[in-house]
């Protein structure tokens, strides 16, 4: 490795560390901001806090590593430009071609890291969060259930329950419960329930052997009814059957989608894989793409231009990869090329700015007397 490329090398990754750091900070900042407003709430506890805010941080990294891998190429072949470095180098004989091998060597690095969070980390991170959040919203509503009083429950409903069943018992006897529905009460009694978890995880208490009032008695439409049992939601509705396919494919393993690429989900699990995959296949085109946005005139001004371009490109193809993941989803787009046009074309972009600036040529095209540069 030659002196250059020892020095482009050392360049790329200390941007690159430095850049994950502050947008991950930025973003960390926003995550705390939320979690901090559930703590004032009482929501959740304050030393649970760094424990969510660190099972986030995997997920937000998906997002941070391309994003910083393209201000790092950016920046340091904005100096080299900026400084005449590019010049002096050129002038040896080395052209931006090979000046490629260094750039390459992060991102391989960059590249592994990014594949391991997109398909394991992330979404085993993911999959961590919600069973924690779970758990915490469980205690949460299990605490609101004291015996002898009575207890607000999300949905306007108010529970009361009598005597605990056993020391540190989730059994109940005499059970009392009010729910407010479109301006009518909705009257329950019974003579014993159990807390019991659902199948989506949520608590849940079970009455048994009670009776349901419907209405205003004296009122037409009054009814009184028993039951065996009856289940009632103590926290708030979680749906995951609400995630197409009832699966909540951006925290499912990768066997689990490894599982549905066939039969009657193979959409969804095709789609979230093409997704999870996309971006580490798009960090070695976003430097392709930096190292021609990189470049200034050495007297001209608007060095920053090049970013905005990059950064409103970046955004415009993330939204594009979010509408073609939700059609893909829904069924109205086909899964062959699937998100692989999209790849193309940002392919299509970084090689074509990269070979009009390896030939010193404007970036568009002189038709009519001056083109941009």
């Amino acid at each position: 490795m030659t002196r250059i490329q020892y020095q482009i090398v050392r360049d790329v990754s200390a941007y690159f560390l430095l850049t994950c750091l502050v947008v991950l900070a930025i973003l960390a900042i926003g995550q705390l901001a939320q979690l901090l407003k559930q703590v004032a709430s009482g929501q959740l506890p304050l030393p649970i806090v760094l424990q969510l805010l660190g099972l986030a941080v995997p997920t937000l990294l998906v997002t941070v590593l391309p994003l910083a891998f393209f201000f790092a190429v950016y920046l340091v072949f904005s100096n080299l430009y900026r400084s005449n470095e590019m010049v002096a180098i050129r002038s040896t004989g080395i052209g931006l071609v090979g000046l490629l091998p260094p750039v390459a060597a992060v991102a391989a690095i960059i590249f592994c890291l990014e594949l391991a969070l997109s398909l394991s980390w992330a979404p085993g991170a993911q999959r961590q969060l919600q069973a924690e959040s779970m758990r915490l919203t469980n205690a949460a509503a299990e605490a609101l259930l004291q015996p002898g009083s009575f207890a607000d429950l999300p949905g306007g409903r108010v529970i009361y329950v009598g005597q605990a069943v056993g020391k540190d018992s989730h059994r109940f006897r005499e059970i009392f419960l009010s729910i407010s529905h479109h301006g009518q009460r909705d009257l329950a009694t019974a003579a014993y329930g159990e807390i019991k978890p659902a199948q989506n995880g949520t608590l849940t208490l079970v009455l048994v052997d009670g009776q349901r009032y419907l209405g205003q008695p004296g009122q037409g439409g009054f009814k009184i009814l028993s039951f065996a049992r009856y289940r009632i939601l103590l926290g708030k509705s979680v749906n995951k059957t609400a995630e197409p396919g009832g699966i909540d494919w951006g925290s499912a393993s990768l066997p689990q989608i490894w599982q549905h690429l066939r039969g009657a989900e193979m959409r969804f699990a095709v789609s979230e894989l093409e997704w999870r995959l996309l971006w580490p296949l798009v960090l070695p085109l976003l430097a392709l793409l930096a190292i021609p946005l990189a470049y200034s005139e050495p007297r001209g001004g608007g060095r920053a231009a090049g970013l905005l371009v990059g950064i409103l490109f970046l955004l415009a193809t993330n939204n594009i990869v979010v509408y073609v993941k939700e059609h893909m989803m829904r069924g109205e787009m086909p899964l062959f090329p699937g998100m692989a046009w999209v790849l193309l074309m940002i392919l299509a972009v970084a090689a074509y700015a990269f070979f009009r600036r390896n030939r010193d040529l404007p970036m568009l095209p002189v038709w009519r007397g001056r083109g941009l540069a």
